[in-house]
């Protein structure tokens, strides 16, 4: 069986990504990445452990400013905020009231769920990361063209 790739259609992609601007260079690296992060947050939702579901219903994706990256996990913005999702992925020391007979309030076991979701998905990620790359290109053209045509 003789399997040959055409590789012209991609470097003209790669020379129109380089003449773009940075603002325009970061959108579709933004766009890839969030893309690309999806099987990650589906399985991390899918691993987090269920009492009242804010930590789940707070899982996703944030844009880091002035930078060309994304923070996958809980989000501490809305009304879901999940801002113990550290205590449940690393789990807590044994803890004590401050009272005269210091009653312990227990621990937190840790379940790393983020840990497990990305060993998951970490070669499904990367096999999505270049080709959501080429379809964002593709599509800030697309766009770029009805723009024009306007």
């Amino acid at each position: 069986m003789d399997a040959s790739i055409k590789t012209d259609q991609i470097k003209i992609l790669e020379d129109f990504f380089k003449g773009l601007s940075n603002v325009d260079q970061r959108k579709i690296f933004m766009a890839s990445f969030r893309r690309a992060a999806k099987p990650l947050i589906a399985a991390e939702k899918s691993l987090v452990p269920y009492r009242t579901g804010n930590l789940r219903k707070s899982i996703g994706s944030v844009e880091l400013r002035d930078e060309v990256a994304i923070l996958i996990g809980a989000k501490l913005s809305g009304r879901n905020k999940g801002w113990y999702a550290h205590l449940v992925e690393g789990g807590t020391t044994e803890r004590f009231r401050r009272t005269k007979k210091g009653a312990p309030t227990g621990r937190m076991i840790a379940k790393p769920y983020v840990e497990k979701a990305y060993n998951m998905t970490k070669d499904q990620m990367y096999d999505e990361m270049e080709q959501a790359w080429y379809d964002e290109i593709d599509r800030f053209i697309m766009r770029t063209n009805k723009r024009l045509k306007k």
